[in-house]
């Protein structure tokens, strides 16, 4: 012992070292007599210190290749943090982890550029929902366009797409194309259905209802001589039935799509699948739809209040087709959605392709065929 000392005494950074791993091993021993706020300060206080260590780590190895130190750094800060987390409260924690997830996204990214091997641009796996989903609108698409008024009863649940080809002048843009006005899905009878009489007729119900309420505002319009009536003859489908929970995911990849002018989601003129509202118990206002076509009796209440004017959703409407244009044709849908199976395929400047050639590949001895 005697020796060590003398030698330490001969070296005075190792003393301070020394000092300094005494002062922490103190810290550590005062910690769990510590309240909340005191370790919260004191990890806010370290923070500075690490930081020093690090710097001091760094010149004092001069010869560490500058990627080695920052890959150390990095981890150092990591044990930091780790070191933390458990006086963290949890609105500081949740910040904390959006933060990380972003720095784990930036150094994927810096291994993909650093990989020789480049990395796809996308990974197709056909027994992602995603995928399943993407398949459906190509099969729902391939489906003939059926009047609104003679769907027939049928077993099945899925999703369909209703379209305009009327006069109506706050579709005239969208009328007659191929872009539909709304699009929905049914849900099966049964969640583990996996037959189409299983599942029940539950697609034919839903446009049913829709159809029902077109007639109903219909009749309205030509009773009180209204301006711009719909009329059920100006309305066709498609309806795909599919496999239980397909619709799921199918329903959102038609509205990304499309984005219907009568999906709530696109915030314009929703309000054909609401039926009915109790106005004194839960306040509603009455939905764009009903006020560009009244005739719901239930939606005509008095105590009802618009949730837009007219002029809003006339002009809401011409400027979300504005924004997206109605598609013409199916080739144009089947496009759009190949593209989204599109990988980016990666190329090599012809210069490097004879010293690639070379390299071993990295993969060899993994391979199971020629």
């Amino acid at each position: 012992m005697a020796k060590v000392e003398k030698r330490l005494g001969q070296r005075p950074e190792l003393e301070v070292i020394k000092r300094l791993a005494a002062d922490i091993g103190s810290l550590r021993d005062m910690l769990p007599d510590l309240p909340r706020r005191a370790t919260t300060n004191l990890a806010t206080a370290l923070d500075p210190l690490a930081a020093g260590i690090i710097a001091i780590r760094a010149a004092a190895a001069p010869t560490k290749k500058p990627a080695q130190e920052a890959l150390d750094a990095i981890s150092e800060r990591l044990l930091v943090i780790r070191g933390q987390l458990p006086e963290l409260t949890r609105p500081a924690g949740k910040a904390l982890a959006i933060g990380l997830e972003k720095l784990m996204a930036e150094i994927e990214a810096a291994c993909a550029e650093i990989d020789p091997i480049k990395m796809p641009s996308g990974f197709f796996d056909p027994a992602d929902p995603d995928t399943a989903g993407r398949l459906v609108v190509l099969a729902l698409i391939a489906q003939p366009r059926t009047p609104l008024s003679e769907v027939a009863r049928t077993y099945g649940s899925g999703v369909y797409a209703i379209y305009y080809h009327g006069n109506h002048p706050a579709y005239a843009r969208i009328s007659g194309t191929e872009s539909p006005i709304y699009v929905g899905k049914a849900d099966p009878k049964s969640s583990s259905a996996k037959t189409s009489r299983e599942q029940g007729d539950r697609l034919f119900g839903r446009l049913k209802d829709h159809r029902k309420m077109i007639r109903d505002v219909s009749r309205h319009a030509e009773e009180n001589s209204l301006r711009d009536p719909l009329n059920l003859a100006d309305f066709t489908c498609r309806k795909l039935v599919c496999a239980t929970n397909a619709q799921l995911v199918a329903e959102r990849h038609l509205i990304g799509i499309f984005s219907p002018i009568w999906n709530q989601e696109t915030n314009i003129c929703w309000g054909i699948s609401k039926h009915g509202d109790d106005a004194e118990t839960r306040g509603n206002d009455r939905s764009p739809w009903d006020v560009l076509h009244p005739g719901r009796k239930w939606a005509m209440s008095s105590k009802l209040s618009d949730a837009k004017s007219v002029s809003e959703i006339f002009d809401g409407i011409a400027e979300h087709l504005t924004a997206f244009p109605p598609f013409r044709d199916r080739e144009s849908i089947v496009n759009k959605v190949i593209a989204t199976f599109s990988q980016e395929v990666a190329t090599t400047d012809p210069e490097l392709q004879e010293v690639e050639d070379t390299i071993e590949d990295l993969t060899e001895g993994n391979n199971t065929g020629e």
